[in-house]
């Protein structure tokens, strides 16, 4: 025959479940923040390449710069001037400065970003959990 059991044997008692809840909770909790930690630091990691290239960019840019400012220097006076030291080469050092500028501003902006993502996503996430918490300790009581 079919052995019954007492269902009020059986059941598991809320307390029983909120730990079980709770552990469950703290893992996922800590496995959130170290996933998103780790997403951040590649993130980061990419920044600082592209922050290389960009930079390795720059100096390339200056460098062809000064080797075209030292060709035209060295052509004859006789030849038509198609380089006009002192009004290209003021321009051209604006455009240097202008760039260097547009890009530092644009990294300071995406150091900002990230840095203010993260803390603001780490604090939803610990809001979001300490509110799961208290609705257990709610149906723990």
């Amino acid at each position: 025959m079919v052995e019954r059991k007492d269902p009020i044997k059986d059941t598991l008692k809320v307390k029983d479940f909120s730990e079980v809840i709770k552990g469950v909770t703290g893992l996922v909790r800590e496995n959130y923040q170290n996933g998103f930690e780790f997403a951040l630091s590649l993130w980061e990691e990419n920044l600082k390449v592209l922050n290389a290239q960009v930079d390795q960019w720059l100096n390339l840019q200056q460098d062809y710069t000064n080797t075209v400012r030292e060709l035209y220097e060295k052509l004859p006076k006789e030849v038509p001037a198609f380089w006009d030291g002192k009004a290209i080469n003021s321009e051209v050092n604006r455009l240097l400065a202008f760039q260097k500028e547009y890009l530092g501003l644009v990294r300071n902006v995406s150091d900002k970003l990230t840095k203010e993502s993260l803390s603001l996503t780490k604090k939803n996430v610990e809001k979001a959990l300490s509110l799961f918490d208290d609705y257990i300790n709610l149906v723990r009581a």
